[in-house]
C-alpha cells in the first residue's frame, strides 16, 4: 500500500467502496486487546511525531473469510461471527501485521469505547 495520512488510512476501514475495496482483518487475526491508556499513548506518540510501526497489508481478490474493524468497543469478548463481512472476490487489503494501532485509530476517530468517545486532554 502506499504511503497514506492516518485519516485517509481510517477512512477506507471497512469501506467496499475505498479505492482498492477497503481494509479488513482477516480471520486468522486475533481478537482487539489494547485499553484506552494504550490508545493514549499511541495518540501522544502520533502528536509528538514519533515514528510508528510498519504496517503489514495484503492486496488480494481471494476469497479470504475476513470480517470487519469494530466500531463500538465495549471492553468485554466480542464475537467476531458478529463482524463477518461476506465479500467475495473483489479486491481488498486485508491488515496482516498493525492490526492493534489501526482498530485504536479507528475506534478513536470514528467509534466508541464502552460507550464513550475519546478525548484529548
Amino acid at each position: 500500500m502506499p504511503s497514506k495520512s492516518i485519516k485517509a488510512i481510517v477512512q477506507e476501514i471497512n469501506n467496499d467502496e475505498a479505492d482498492g475495496g477497503g481494509l479488513w482483518l482477516p480471520n486468522i487475526q486475533r481478537q482487539f486487546v489494547w485499553n484506552t491508556d494504550q490508545i493514549a499513548r499511541l495518540f501522544d506518540s502520533v502528536m509528538r511525531q514519533y515514528p510508528l510501526s510498519s504496517m503489514l497489508f495484503w492486496k488480494t481478490r481471494e476469497a479470504i473469510k475476513h470480517r470487519k474493524f469494530i466500531q463500538n468497543f465495549n471492553g468485554s469478548k466480542v464475537d467476531l461471527k458478529d463482524h463477518y463481512h461476506h465479500g467475495k472476490t473483489k479486491a481488498k487489503w486485508l491488515v496482516l501485521d498493525g492490526q492493534q494501532r489501526l482498530q485504536s485509530f479507528y475506534l478513536a476517530l470514528k467509534g466508541s469505547i464502552d460507550g464513550q468517545v475519546l478525548h484529548f486532554d
